[in-house]
Formats: structure tokens, sequence, C-alpha cells
């Protein structure tokens, strides 16, 4: 079936239930970025595979929200589904409950159907209250697609593994009985956990049921007493089993969450969740198994502890930028040779082509998967700052205009992120104005010092100040965290424009990333790791910094020259020189020779 095959099957089904509106979330049971292939009904349905956005069916619309990360991309994919693209984060945009309380407005009675373990608390009841105001109602619903997803997959069930003491630096008993003196501080006797990451870092375990994310599909309910995994047991081997029972953690069925719960709701006074990340369908259960007066909401302690790197941790997330940095390093050699031969029209090289090369190197240097997706884009692609090159749909590279690829690895110690926007040959004045432009702000944000206390928020504009001055700007943030042998992506710092209330505190590791994205023409990006450090104390306060943590040369043939201050280009100089005393002594003659000449310092 087609988009608007499935479209009217769902229409039939609503028909069939009384449903005047279904929503088609793209996320599953633990909010997962990367979303295993059971849960991916957006994409099912609509045909989009962008990694954010929500669908909206009536009898007589159906439509998809989504920001501007994808609005080129939705454009494109949507077209010929009978799917309308709602553009969110925009001043004038309407978001999903309004545009159900708009609709619940004219018809009394007005139903909505939705798969509570695939959206989150506060969407749902965001949702309820809105439509409730007219009379409206929600129906929560587990797996409700099932009925007409015939081929739907099966659940994740690929192995896990316990990590060593030297690669988590934290014994897992001293990390849960950090989170037991919380709960007994919160008065609570229990806590669920939902969020993936956060069940990997707390039991220092790794799995590979996400795609690209180290983690195992579970739930976790902690108490003063004891701590239960629900998952798939199979998933470790007998000795790790015996070895997360000796540190007093049993597994249990996945499955047996909810029954598990009313058990403990006999036993255990109050129990601790955090609502903004719980699955609404659990939350129903924990609040009716408890009761509400015995549900503790409080965000999560785990992602802010998990986000402050300890001493081993950032060890290992260097030794991956390290093993990173060979592996991009001979990348940029293999392509620079394949450019060569292109333009004597002796081979081709595509964007699909450059991005197996570069996973075949990073496995070479010790990388165990890709920490996301890469993005090898070239000429107009990288316009699209989440292009994805398909087997349908990609370019080839050509010997003048700019390459953007941006990747990461996934290293039995660390994981890795770094964006680089190469030229491929000659360049237009406005290519080397813009990549210039981008990165001064990157520049600018490594070299920042700042006070003690300073959210991501209060340096976005460093990052964004040189573009600004030329009335250009980019549509994403500027940095994320980044987590150690975990996600790509994670919290819950953030360096944005928009607010994010949490402090940047030495020990984490952010991107830094600003970009600039011409419709049609080009896209730029220039992304590195920085570690927050202190930076010393005086009588004006205790000040902070980065350090680089990204050691991958930046081409400086396609700098506008008098475009950088001095003290830009000492930075650049500095570091391009770092780079080449990292690496030197882990490539050979040839490859030395030619990344030292990439290196040279510009005056």
């Amino acid at each position: 079936m087609d988009s608007k095959e499935k479209i009217l099957s769902l229409r039939k089904l609503m028909n069939e239930n009384g449903w005047d509106a279904a929503i088609i979330s793209g996320s599953d049971p633990h909010s997962d970025e990367y979303v295993p292939e059971r849960w991916q009904a957006r994409k099912w349905i609509s045909g989009f595979t962008g990694s954010a956005g929500d669908i909206v069916v009536t009898m007589n619309h159906a439509g998809l929200w989504t920001d501007s990360r994808y609005f080129i991309q939705a454009e494109k994919e949507l077209e010929g589904s009978g799917i309308e693209l709602h553009k969110t984060r925009l001043p004038d945009s309407i978001g999903i409950p309004e545009w159900l309380e708009s609709a619940a407005k004219n018809k009394p009675g007005f139903k909505v159907v939705a798969d509570g373990l695939t959206m989150n608390t506060d969407e749902i009841l965001s949702i309820r209250h809105s439509i409730g105001k007219h009379g409206g109602m929600l129906e929560d619903i587990p797996d409700y697609l099932s009925a007409i997803w015939k081929d739907r997959p099966d659940y994740p069930a690929a192995k896990a593994c316990t990590l060593p003491l030297r690669y988590s630096g934290k014994p897992r008993k001293e990390k849960i009985a950090w989170l037991r003196g919380i709960m007994s501080r919160e008065g609570c006797a229990a806590m669920l956990l939902s969020v993936l990451d956060d069940i990997a870092w707390l039991f220092n375990i790794r799995g590979g049921d996400i795609e690209y994310n180290p983690l195992l599909l579970a739930y976790a309910v902690i108490t003063l007493d004891d701590c239960e995994i629900f998952t798939d047991g199979r998933k470790f081997s007998r000795n790790e089993t015996l070895e997360l029972q000796k540190d007093g953690i049993d597994i249990l069925p996945y499955e047996s969450i909810s029954s598990r719960l009313a058990t403990h709701s006999k036993t255990y006074g109050n129990i601790l969740i955090d609502r903004s990340t719980l699955n609404f369908h659990l939350y129903e259960t924990v609040t009716g198994c408890f009761g509400n007066d015995r549900v503790i909401n409080r965000p999560s302690p785990i992602p802010a502890a998990k986000s402050v790197k300890n001493g081993v941790e950032i060890r290992g997330m260097k030794k991956a930028a390290l093993m990173d940095g060979i592996a991009m390093t001979r990348f940029f050699i293999w392509l620079d040779g394949q450019m060569r031969l292109v333009k004597k029209g002796k081979t081709e090289v595509s964007e699909i082509d450059a991005a197996e090369k570069l996973r075949q190197l990073r496995k070479e240097a010790g990388a165990l998967d890709e920490s996301f997706g890469t993005i090898s884009a070239y000429g107009q692609n990288a316009a699209l700052p989440h292009y994805s090159a398909t087997e349908n749909s990609f370019s080839y590279l050509k010997p003048h205009g700019l390459y953007l690829v941006d990747s990461g690895g996934q290293y039995p110690y660390g994981t890795t992120d770094i964006t680089r926007t190469i030229p491929l040959g000659r360049l237009g004045k406005e290519e080397r104005r813009g990549y210039t432009l981008v990165l001064k702000g990157m520049i600018a944000l490594s070299r920042a010092i700042f006070p003690k206390g300073s959210r991501g928020t209060n340096l976005d504009a460093l990052a964004r100040e040189a573009l600004w001055q030329s009335r250009m700007d980019y549509g994403h943030g500027t940095g994320h965290g980044v987590g150690h042998r975990l996600c790509v992506h994670e919290g819950p710092q953030a360096i944005r424009h928009n607010w994010v209330d949490c402090p940047l505190l030495p020990g984490m590791i952010t991107s830094n990333e600003p970009g600039l994205y011409v419709e049609g023409r080009y896209g730029i990006r220039h992304e590195n790791l920085v570690l927050c450090k202190e930076a010393g104390k005086n009588r004006f306060g205790e000040w902070l910094c980065f350090e680089t943590v990204t050691y991958v040369h930046i081409d400086t043939s396609a700098i506008d020259r008098k475009l950088l201050t001095k003290q830009e280009i000492n930075w650049l100089n500095s570091y391009n020189r770092g780079v080449l005393a990292k690496l030197s002594r882990h490539l050979d003659r040839d490859e030395r020779k030619w990344l030292a000449k990439r290196c040279r310092p510009i005056k």
C-alpha cells in the first residue's frame, strides 16, 4: 500500500471505532531519537524519514507537524501522499493541541485516538486539556495501528553487555546508592525509569536495540532494597546476568512492568517518576496502581549526573577522538585522491560511496558502530541540515564546490561527532565568505571564557555574531551534549538561542557546530566537540572555558583570509598544529606529509 491507501485504511478503522482523529507519533515507548522499526509508524504511513514530527489524520485532513530542520525534506517526501506539511516552531505556528481544539469546537463528542505507549504524558495531557474544553475525549489504545499494519516488525532483540569499570569509571553500586539517597530525600521508596540511556548509564550496561545508540529496550524500577531491569533476559550472557545479580539487580520480562508496578504498590509507599519522559500509558498504569497522591513527579537527576563525565570517561572520549581523527584524516586523503581521478574522468564517487568509505575507515580505527547516520552531502544537498543520501536519491561528488560530511563513531571507550565542510575544487566568492563566517563562529565559541553558572543560551550569540553581522543565520541549535558510549545527542545542556535552564559544568562535553544553509546552492557546517573546564577564579567570580576534544584538521584553502582577525588566525594555526602533533605518530610517512601540508599555518 502507498500512503494514500494506508490513510484510507486508517480512516476505515477510525469510522468503525467512532474516532474523529488519529494521532500517529514518531516516537516509541522510551522517547528514543532513533526509533526501532516496530514503532516507525510515522514513516510507515507517510514516507517521511525525518527524526522529528507527528501526524494527525481526520476524515477530511491528514497533516505532518515538524520543525525547520525538515521543511525542505518533508515537502519532497510528502509529495503525492495527500499529507499536508504543518511547520512548527515559527511565530505563527499552530501546534497539534490547538489544531485539534479547533476541530473539536465544530463537532460535539469529538474523539481522538492515540497510542499512549509512544507519546509522553505531557503531550497527551496537553491534547486532552485542549479538546476537553469543548467536550472532546482522547482514548489511549496501545498499538492500535497493528490492526492495519499487517507486516509490523517485532520487538528488537539484539545482544546486550555490561560495561567494564575501566570504561565506566564508576561502579554501578555507587551510582545506585547515590540515586537511593535522592529517593530517600524525596520521601520515595521506589523509582521508575523508562529512558534507555538513563538505564544504561545507571547500571553500566550497553545494548544494540536502538540504531546507532548502544542501548537495550528496558524499563527499570529501583527500590531502597533492590533493583529490577525489565528486558529480554536472553540479551545478557549467563556470566553477565550473575554479575548483575551479585550487585542486587534482577532481570524480569519486558512485558511484566505493569504487573510488577501493581505488586510494588502494595509494598512501597511513594514512587518517584519523571512525567516529562514517561510514556502516557505507563503513567496511567503507575497512577492507577499507586494513586495520584503517592506518585511524586520530579525531573530525573540522572541526565545531569550523566552529562558530567568522570576522569575515566573523559580520557575515553579523548581516545575516541584520536582514533576518529586518524580515520577522518585517512578519509580525506582517500577523497583527495578520488577527486584527482574524477577530474581526469577515471572514476565516479557518490555521496553513498564516500559515507561507506568513512564507515570502513572508522571500523579499521576501532569503532564498533557509527554514532548516527552519516550526512554525506555535496553541493545543494548540504543545504538540508539533516540530509540523508539513499539508493534512490543521491549525488555524485564533483571536483568543484563544497562537500559536507557530518559523522561520528561509537568506540568501546567513547563517542564522537564531527562535521567538516571541505572544498573539492574551485569555489565561488560567496562560498568562501560563508565558509569563513561559519568558521569565525566556531572559533569564537571555542575561545570563550565565561562565568560559572552560565547557560548555553548565554553563549549562543558568540557562534552567530559573524553571520548576524552579514544578516545571515541558521535554524538549528549550536551545541548539544554528547554521551560517553551512549547517545550522540544528550542533554540536559545545550547551546542554542532559546532558553535551556541548565548550567554548563566542568566535565560536560558539548558540540560546537554553527552552520549556514542556502537552499538550492550549498550548505556549510563546522563542528568540534568541546570539554567544559575550570578557568580559574578571582574577585569577580569563578570562570570556565572550553577545551576542544576533536582532532581533525580544518581546511584553510577555502578561507577568505581578510575576514579573519589576528586572534582567529592564531587559534586556527594552533589548532591545526595540535592536530598534526597528535596524529603524526599514528600515520605513515605519506599520510604525515599530506596532513602536514594541510596544517601549514596561514598568515
